[in-house]
């Protein structure tokens, strides 16, 4: 049966407004209606809570789509005089608007609620805080508290929860599901400096990543996890020491750290559902189109460099076409187009960490005329400057850090990093 048409609202009728925009989204803000415009669907309202700006007070209006506009919602009256419950699903006033959260704890009038998305905890005074309700086909519908997520991570399952850095996962902990809340809302226990309890949102969740039994040992270079600090940390295998012990780098900590074997596991990443993981080996036939590769070339004044570009076609079994991220044509109206042979193609080189200064006598790629060239640490200058030894033009040259990077040479298919130790 289809769902009636909602009718719409009037010149000051009291709704709420949502918005897409950084920063806002999630959060519903309290307005009224100054005008229904029914040809574009859309309306023009004013914020009852917001203004123009600190030098105008006047209420900031704005045309929305009518999607983003609902009534106000009622509010609900406990039975006997109730409290709202902890765990149910909430909405609190912060920031001139209502955000949705999950009640956490009550301590007299003080409310504290905990949003699973940016996973904030924050404590409220009762007027701030309100029973959420979704507004579905033109009708208030009390949430169901458990919704469609159980099946996606039931009660006691295994799994891992992110630390979040400036929005960024830094580590994945192993955790247990305690109790599945509302709306991809999970309670969950892990432990990290000591037990905690947490409800967190599904983007933060994911299953342990599988087994591999078939890798019996690393190579250096592999990205691996590394278990440290009851979690799981990426890094870069940079050294094999005796025994094996391997050195871990990381943009996570300031030196190498050195694991065991079981301490270590091949970094996955979990994406749509699936496990993706980079090939620890990989054929320049798996070279796809859209894919970013450095080529080098034969032609004087180019040999020895290796140059960004986007591979645009495989042509054959052993040609490529591509377009030069830097290069452009004679008359530079655009980016260079070529056809090379798969000997000059490459991968781009791992996002290894960078690190705090090179030293003297490292090898590294200095990004020159447009390519990567490689080089030696020559000399190692003030305020994150260096000089570069090309040996075959016996020239030395001048870089700042971030035009530096540490050098690997493309050997059968992975990436291999040179010795430090080399002479001028």
């Amino acid at each position: 049966m289809a769902v009636p048409a909602q009718t719409p609202f009037k010149t000051g009728d009291e709704v709420e407004v949502s918005s897409d925009e950084d920063g806002f989204r999630g959060a519903w803000y309290e307005a009224c209606v100054a005008r229904f415009m029914p040809k574009l669907s859309r309306y023009t309202i004013d914020y009852s809570t917001i203004v123009v700006d600190a030098q105008d007070c006047r209420p900031l209006r704005e045309t929305v789509p009518a999607s983003h506009v609902r009534p106000r919602p009622p509010r609900l009256r406990s039975p006997r005089g109730q409290r709202l419950a902890i765990h149910q699903p909430v909405d609190a006033y912060h920031n001139d608007g209502w955000w949705t959260g999950v009640l956490s704890d009550i301590q007299g009038d003080k409310y504290t609620v905990c949003f699973p998305i940016t996973r904030e905890t924050i404590v409220f005074r009762a007027p701030e805080v309100r029973a959420h309700l979704e507004w579905i086909n033109g009708r208030w519908v009390v949430p169901d508290p458990k919704g469609t997520t159980e099946a996606m991570f039931p009660v006691g399952t295994q799994v891992e929860v992110a630390r979040i850095e400036q929005n960024i996962p830094v580590a994945w902990f192993p955790a247990i599901i305690v109790k599945t809340i509302w709306n991809s809302y999970f309670q969950l226990e892990y432990y990290a400096k000591e037990l905690q309890r947490e409800i967190v949102g599904s983007q933060h969740i994911r299953p342990p990543p599988p087994q591999t039994l078939d890798i019996k040992d690393f190579c250096k270079f592999d990205e691996v996890e590394a278990f440290y600090c009851n979690g799981w940390w990426s890094g870069v295998i940079s050294l094999i020491g005796d025994g094996p012990v391997y050195h871990v780098k990381s943009k996570h900590w300031v030196e190498d750290i050195k694991f065991s074997r079981t301490e270590l596991r091949l970094r996955y990443d979990w994406v749509d559902g699936r496990w993706l993981r980079l090939t620890r080996r990989m054929k320049t036939t798996e070279l796809r189109e859209g894919m970013l590769a450095e080529v080098s070339s034969d032609d004087e004044g180019f040999r020895g460099a290796w140059f960004t570009a986007t591979i645009l076609e495989l042509i054959g079994r052993n040609k490529f076409l591509v377009e030069y991220k830097d290069l452009k044509t004679d008359d530079e109206t655009e980016f260079l187009k070529e056809i090379v042979e798969s000997l000059h193609i490459r991968p781009t080189p791992p996002e290894t960490p960078v690190p705090e200064k090179f030293n003297l006598l490292e090898e590294v790629d200095a990004f020159h005329n447009d390519g990567w060239w490689v080089g030696v640490i020559s000399k190692v200058l003030g305020g994150s400057k260096y000089m570069v030894y090309f040996r075959p033009f016996k020239e030395e040259l001048e870089f700042e850090q971030k035009e530096l990077r540490l050098h690997y040479d493309w050997i059968d298919g992975r990436w291999l990093r040179a010795s430090q130790a080399l002479g001028l």
